[in-house]
């Protein structure tokens, strides 16, 4: 990718273009323009320059994604977006995180400027790879020319450009394009060129270039560009100010149109005199726009480019609300507040109520350092910060220290201290409660507070607005969301023994292990009383919730130690899943809620959902997947074998090892019960290496035992086994370990993972070839892959899929099929046909005749365990 030479640029904070004269006036109000996020992807097909303004952005494969990567090298759901809001400087900046919000990671990994990470803030051009052949590069503008000269490289490769041949005509064919669609009334005199839409062009010597030029960028864009002469003529529009702003159309005076207004003023100054580029803020009813005006004095025209502001806009005011809610619930606490810089004790940040504790005025608190406050010496003070900034990051720990007013008389106080980090700033937290206060503790909060002083955790307030933005980004995305509802109660024993105290530091807690159960992106908020809610903004189905409660439950389960005694709690979890378009915020918190009840009244401990018949699937699913986690462990896992003959069924050719899950309640369950469930929670990795090694050693064993020589062990192998990186490494290591010969093991591999492979697939199957290990190719027949596979990968077996030997006696379409197998399969050496799912001598006798040589299935035997499979090599080995 060819990454563009751009302006030296300032620091994504600092101003960097100015109005006139260097200061606000009333026509140009604002005298800083803010930075624009800028995203460039580019792959082989095209190059796309993506202005980020949202929230947050998915990116994948999938079109689902607000970014979508055409590479089949990217994962469906690759990477995301997240903008993080720096509230005291008012700006904002980008992170990119590896894989989706549940905590899947991608395959093929991100990598920034060719280090590979999971989560990192971007800088102004970083260079980014998601997975192999998709590059991006993050750029931090600061002005529309900048925008202007990485949007002019853009391009979207159309079939036709894929013959030289076909270039020129597609070009004309844009331009005559652009030229229709612009309305008759768009005025073109930028450069002298065209007069009108649809007029000949002059006599210039480079018309077309610059008509070239001109369709690349204005004509394009999607934001309204205008220009205006020193007269107050407006020259020209393009397509997207027109219908913006039609009114434009007609030339309007002025002074009577709020883009015009102004700009007619400066002309004889210093900014029409001297090219000089600015940018104010115009509000047309109620939508707000950015105005960047550039004054072109050599062409005697102001030119204007138009970015609506409105959501921007709203994200300043909502900021700046933020900020004055947190100063008022700062300044209203009875608790008296200090933020200390650790590094020199510096006080950043006090409120009224700690000014009022010792005596001083906050402007002299602020002057102060923490060595002027504690009645300590230096050396012991800062050992206690020493030993808790050794602790865990956000832990309370409550000491008493002696304070010294400012009449010098020293005050004893109870006092919370925690510590965080803010970029590369370690701060202190004192929270210093007044005489008395632990006996009877209070949470003074604002109605309009967006966090609990109690638990810490959003209040109602907050958590009813992020569902409001949850619910609008499930529509737009068509995603699924989850309110949890979870009710706590403390048991009697326990119940009258706790005062206000110890009952806030129990919410507390609770608040601390909820939080630690979610995910990033997840919010839990302390609701009312003894009740807190849970918003899983976006899950892939209803089994997410019910995982995420059974984590809340587990995590609650243990007592609190509180005061020297066990407190211990029931809890009732109620479950509402957002699925329909019709279900709104209302309807979500009622389910939840309705839920809730039918928890409390089954007892407790437990979950509901709103919908029964939900409840009682969810519940088996996930009572058998963790059923499943722990049965690789307690040794539930059996394999059982079936042999492959030839059609004359006089010699075995191979045998197939088949896992079964033997559960001591459950009884024996088949693999198509479970495997799905072990590729979606990714213990088919673990599992398919036991499946290996047990395999192998035991094929050894009958070969010990003289019933077996060079006929191959079978195995099944899914993808995500192939996916790892070092799966030809593990597989070597068993190998060595049994001294067992590669070509004794077959490895099968689905069709449908052939037709999605990915390079790292074929990578690892030409490993394999080289080690030695045969390749099977699954379930041949169902799907789409082409025999011309057969020549490209290494297999040395191919299996014709049970669903075609089943109709091979009825359907014609299946009998030719097995016919083109076998004599395309003649023509390539040392590659054998099996013919899965043989039940009946009729299907056998119909496969010799087209010339299949081996079968597979349970005319011959149903799969057998290793006593019954010996017994059978033994029986078969006395009958030659």
């Amino acid at each position: 990718m060819v990454v563009l030479f751009m302006p030296s640029m300032a620091s994504p904070h600092t101003p960097s273009v100015s109005s006139p004269g260097g200061s606000m006036s009333k026509d140009y109000p604002f005298d800083v323009q803010p930075a624009i996020h800028v995203l460039v992807v580019q792959d082989d097909c095209s190059r796309r320059t993506i202005v980020l303004d949202e929230a947050n952005y998915s990116i994948g494969r999938d079109p689902r994604n607000k970014i979508v990567l055409s590479s089949k090298k990217v994962s469906r759901f690759h990477a995301t977006l997240l903008r993080r809001t720096d509230t005291k400087n008012r700006t904002y900046s980008y992170w990119l995180l590896d894989g989706d919000l549940q905590g899947n990671r991608s395959t093929n990994g991100i990598f920034i400027n060719d280090k590979r990470c999971l989560v990192q803030e971007l800088k102004h051009e970083d260079v980014i790879n998601f997975g192999l052949d998709v590059q991006a590069v993050y750029y931090i503008l600061h002005s529309p020319e900048q925008l202007q000269i990485l949007q002019s490289g853009d391009f979207v490769k159309p079939a036709e450009l894929e013959s030289t041949s076909s270039v020129a005509p597609v070009a004309a064919r844009q331009k005559k394009e652009i030229l229709e669609k612009s309305p008759r009334k768009t005025v073109v005199a930028t450069e002298g060129y065209v007069e009108e839409a649809g007029v000949a062009l002059s006599t210039s010597p480079t018309p077309n270039v610059d008509l070239a030029k001109l369709a690349s960028f204005p004509e394009l864009s999607p934001n309204p560009i205008f220009e205006l002469d020193y007269q107050g003529n407006i020259t020209y529009l393009n397509p997207a100010a027109i219908s913006k702003f039609p009114e434009l159309k007609n030339n309007p005076p002025v002074d009577s149109h709020p883009l015009l207004m102004g700009l007619l003023r400066n002309v004889d100054g210093t900014q029409g005199k001297n090219n000089k580029l600015f940018v104010r803020e115009v509000q047309i009813k109620d939508q707000v726009f950015e105005q960047y005006v550039h004054y072109l004095p050599e062409r005697k025209l102001i030119r204007s480019y138009i970015f609506e502001y409105t959501k921007r806009k709203a994200l300043e005011t909502q900021l700046q609300e933020t900020e004055e809610r947190y100063r008022l619930f700062i300044s209203q606490t009875r608790d008296g507040i200090l933020l200390v810089d650790a590094q020199n004790k510096k006080i950043l940040e006090a409120n009224q109520a700690m000014a009022d504790l010792l005596g001083y005025s906050l402007e002299e608190l602020f002057s102060l350092k923490l060595y002027d406050l504690v009645d300590s010496t230096t050396t012991v003070l800062d050992k206690q910060i020493e030993l808790i900034l050794s602790g865990p990051k956000e832990k309370n720990f409550l000491r008493e220290f002696v304070y010294k007013g400012k009449n010098k008389l020293p005050v004893n106080l109870e006092t919370s201290v925690s510590w965080l980090s803010y970029g590369d700033q370690i701060l202190i937290l004192f929270t210093i409660y007044p005489p008395h206060k632990q006996n009877q503790q209070q949470t003074y909060i604002q109605k309009d507070s967006l966090y609990d002083l109690e638990t810490g955790l959003p209040t109602r307030q907050l958590f009813l607005e992020q569902l409001k933005t949850a619910i609008a980004n499930s529509r737009r995305q068509k995603g699924l969301l989850s309110v949890i509802f979870l009710e706590l109660e403390i048991l009697e024993e326990g119940r009258d023994t706790l005062n206000y105290s110890l009952k806030s530091k129990v919410l507390e807690g609770v608040g601390k292990r909820l939080r630690a159960c979610l995910r990033e992106g997840d919010v839990v908020c302390h609701w009312e009383g003894p009740i807190f809610a849970c918003l899983l903004p976006q899950i892939r189905t209803a089994r997410d919730a019910g995982r995420v409660s059974n984590r809340l439950l587990e995590a609650l389960k243990p007592p609190f130690f509180l005061d020297h005694q066990h407190i211990y709690t029931k809890v009732f979890i109620g479950i509402a899943v957002r699925e329909n378009e019709e279900e709104t915020l209302q309807s979500l918190i009622q389910q939840a809620q309705t839920a809730l009840q039918k928890s409390k009244e089954a007892g407790g401990n437990n979950y509901k959902f709103a919908d029964v018949s939900r409840q009682t699937e969810i519940d088996r699913f996930l009572r058998l997947e963790r059923l499943l986690s722990y049965a690789l462990e307690r040794g539930e896992f059996r394999l059982y074998y079936q042999p492959q003959l030839s059609t004359a069924l006089s010699e075995i050719t191979g045998v197939e090892a088949l896992l079964r899950w033997q559960h001591p309640d459950l009884g024996l369950i088949s693999a198509e019960q479970f495997l799905p469930m072990a590729e979606e929670t990714g213990l088919i990795v673990p599992i398919g290496e036991w499946v290996i090694e047990n395999a192998c050693q035991q094929r050894r064993l009958w070969q010990q035992e003289g019933y077996l020589q060079n006929q191959p062990i079978c195995i099944n192998i899914s993808s995500q086994q192939l996916q790892q990186r070092n799966f030809v490494q593990k597989l070597q290591v068993i190998l060595e370990k049994l001294d067992f010969h590669p070509q004794w093991l077959e490895l099968e591999i689905q069709e449908e993972t052939i037709e999605k492979a990915s390079e790292e697939i074929v990578l690892t199957l030409e490993k394999l070839r080289d080690l030695g290990v045969r390749l099977a190719l699954d379930d041949f027949g169902t799907s789409d892959v082409s025999l011309g596979y057969l020549k490209r990968f290494p297999f040395a077996t191919v299996k014709i899929d049970r669903p075609v030997i089943k109709t091979i006696l009825t359907q014609p379409q299946e009998k030719a099929l097995v016919s083109a197998i076998m004599a395309f399969s003649r023509g390539l050496e040392n590659v054998r046909v099996i013919a899965e799912g043989v039940e009946d001598k009729t299907q056998l006798e119909e496969l010799i005749k087209l010339g299949c040589t081996e079968i597979q299935g349970n005319w011959l035997t149903p799969p057998l365990n290793p006593e019954e499979m010996t017994a059978f090599l033994h029986s078969h080995q006395q009958a030659q």
